[in-house]
């Protein structure tokens, strides 16, 4: 995430000169310099710092080398802005979280800012995030926990999905080839008529669904087993988790 992050700082504009990045090991911040040529050290005077870390790491920066003026924006799930502040002094906090898509450039961002963050300074987190992705404004961090049990963990659900389908047409003796072709491509086919159809998604899961058919004898089974309560259930457990963290990270 953090390289994605550094990219489109570039993209946006940011002279290199005026980027500095610090990651765990020295090998991949000397790669990270070669290609972009930034700079591999934290600089104490930076206007904004950008945090793309897990919460369990916080502990190991001293954040109380930079300046307590500077824009603080974090990217760590389960992080709260009250946890951030009781961490280090500074009151400009704002607590971005995007989904995993983002690898690819397909990506939403919400966030939640405090009230000390000035309008240039948000102008500047804009610039940064809102120059390929969409960008959405949540009131409360309790949201935020809810999107992260939703967007964030949601395309793991899909690859769980895809996986089973995928051991399950190698167990009915198609080939590795097929069987991967055909795990992978049936999301990617159905996303895209999702996108770019203008009905919902259950009416398109009607529209394939012929009564007495394959797809209906599969999707009854679905739900004579509790599928739509499991589902439910599982994105209950992920949002009770990322309260947790904001106790116990």
């Amino acid at each position: 995430m953090g390289k994605i992050i550094l990219q489109a700082a570039i993209w946006a504009g940011i002279d290199t000169k005026d980027i500095f990045v610090q990651t765990k090991t020295l090998v991949k911040s000397s790669s990270l310099k070669e290609k972009y040529k930034i700079n591999i050290w934290l600089h104490s005077h930076a206007d904004v710092v950008i945090l793309a870390i897990k919460p369990q790491q916080i502990n190991e920066i001293n954040l109380q080398f930079f300046r307590k003026d500077a824009l603080f924006i974090s990217i760590m799930a389960g992080a709260q802005i009250k946890t951030i502040q009781e961490k280090i002094l500074w009151q400009k906090i704002i607590r971005a979280m995007p989904n995993t898509p983002a690898q690819v450039w397909c990506w939403v961002i919400w966030y939640i800012c405090t009230s000390e963050v000035l309008r240039h300074e948000m102008q500047t987190f804009i610039d940064i995030f809102d120059h390929t992705w969409t960008l959405i404004p949540c009131r409360t961090e309790d949201e935020i926990d809810k999107i992260t049990a939703l967007s964030w963990s949601w395309p793991a659900y899909y690859y769980l999905f895809t996986e089973i389908m995928e051991e399950k047409a190698r167990k009915m003796w198609l080939s590795e080839h097929v069987s991967s072709t055909l795990a992978k491509n049936v999301f990617i086919w159905a996303s895209q008529l999702l996108q770019a159809s203008r009905v919902t998604p259950h009416e398109l899961r009607k529209n394939i669904t012929s009564p007495g058919g394959t797809t209906e004898v599969a999707i009854r089974n679905f739900m004579e087993h509790w599928f739509q309560q499991i589902i439910e259930q599982s994105i209950e457990k992920a949002y009770q988790r990322a309260q947790e963290l904001h106790s116990n990270p």
